[in-house]
């Protein structure tokens, strides 16, 4: 595939729920200003690892979830923000209730969340607006929580990858905010040091995508892919068709890849989304979302199996004699990519993160209502249906 099969649509690409709620807030912004206009002619923490006490707040202010995590089958985690603070909800039933686990006006926003065990769970945390990172962590299932100094290196980091309980990888945007910086810890979160990495550039409104299925191998995306088999040693860099932007990809093993690149425009109809698969861990690409069917951007993507993945995100339609409406859909592949089915969720507006729990059934994503307010979802059946779950009152 080269950038003319995306034609007029070639502009940018999105990796993670912060930038992709970025991306769904300025298409309604387009479409309230479309609106009106028709109306008219007939809108860190240096230092430490100290303990991090929750402040009270109430997840139900939330306003979106970007960050889904989920340990097994019952135990979840969920990160977002509202215009106070941010907020960790967690389940230890499947979803059926969910309390705040932290909740704090220190972070603007939980970026990401990796949870490797039901004790054991690792967030990045964005703070004063997205001018400094820090690392959260928990080793007793979120009854606390401690503060961790991210590298100064890593300006800003906009994704996470733990393969096990001891490595975790981070990637994010360098002090110069145009090239991949990565951090990596091997004792579990509670220190983190940069990583020396080929330069990698992506979009403008793109973020960067980190997955690492072991200690020795991980895999980062942007404009191309950056890919180590021996622990951050050596890396070496790939091209992707067209040089089109990667954003938010996940490994299922060492070889199975999947990846999105997302379209953005000024003008709603222009929006699209596209999947990528690769078979050798990251070194060759493939597109295999050949028909997008009104998807307007995909957030998150989740892989129980192999062949099996879920993608989420939002889809744009006009309606006959109304403007465009956004409307939240999940994208299902059980073939390894090769044939994708579309299911949408009306009781959401657009969807940022997903998690999927390994040989089960079972995801979770999160993102926003058309109210404005966050939302949970639940599946049991890989995506192809989707009921939404209760949030947490204070």
């Amino acid at each position: 595939m080269d950038r003319d099969r995306h034609g007029r649509q070639w502009v940018n690409a999105v990796a993670s729920g912060r930038t992709a709620k970025r991306r769904a807030t300025g298409v309604l912004a387009v479409i309230a200003g479309l609106a009106a206009i028709a109306a008219a002619t007939i809108s860190g923490s240096a230092g430490a690892a100290a303990a991090a006490a929750a402040e009270p707040a109430s997840a139900a202010t939330l306003t979106v979830i970007n960050a889904v995590s989920c340990a097994s089958a019952t135990h979840c985690w969920a990160g977002g923000s509202d215009d106070k603070g941010a907020a960790i909800v967690a389940t230890a039933d499947g979803g059926a209730t969910w309390r705040v686990a932290y909740a704090t006006t220190k972070f603007d926003d939980i970026i990401a969340i990796d949870c490797t065990a039901i004790a054991h769970c690792i967030a990045i945390g964005d703070e004063d607006e997205g001018t400094r990172t820090a690392f959260l962590e928990t080793t007793d299932g979120g009854k606390a929580w401690s503060i961790h100094a991210a590298p100064k290196s890593l300006a800003e980091a906009e994704a996470l990858s733990c393969a096990n309980g001891a490595d975790c990888w981070a990637v994010g945007l360098a002090g110069d905010r145009s090239k991949a910086a990565v951090a990596r810890t091997t004792d579990g979160g509670r220190g983190w040091t940069p990583e020396s990495v080929p330069a990698l550039q992506t979009a403008m409104s793109s973020s960067f995508g980190i997955s690492c299925t072991s200690g020795a191998d991980c895999l980062v995306t942007g404009e191309g892919a950056l890919t180590t088999t021996n622990g951050g040693r050596t890396w070496a860099k790939h091209n992707v068709p067209g040089g089109v932007p990667l954003g938010m990809v996940t490994c299922p093993s060492t070889k199975d890849c999947y990846a999105i690149f997302d379209v953005t425009s000024a003008v709603p109809s222009n929006e699209a989304a596209y999947l990528y698969t690769s078979v050798n861990g990251g070194l060759n690409w493939k597109d295999v979302l050949a028909s997008p069917r009104h998807v307007a951007g995909l957030g998150s993507v989740s892989c129980p199996s192999t062949s099996t993945c879920v993608a989420v995100g939002y889809g744009l339609t006009p309606p006959a004699n109304r403007t465009d409406e956004l409307y939240a859909l999940s994208e299902l592949t059980s073939t390894s990519g090769r044939h994708w089915v579309q299911t949408t969720a009306a009781s959401a507006q657009a969807l940022f993160a997903v998690s999927c729990v390994a040989k089960t059934r079972d995801c979770v994503a999160g993102g926003e209502t058309r109210a404005g307010t966050a939302v949970i979802l639940k599946s049991a059946n890989d995506g192809v249906t989707w009921t939404s779950e209760p949030l947490p009152r204070a």
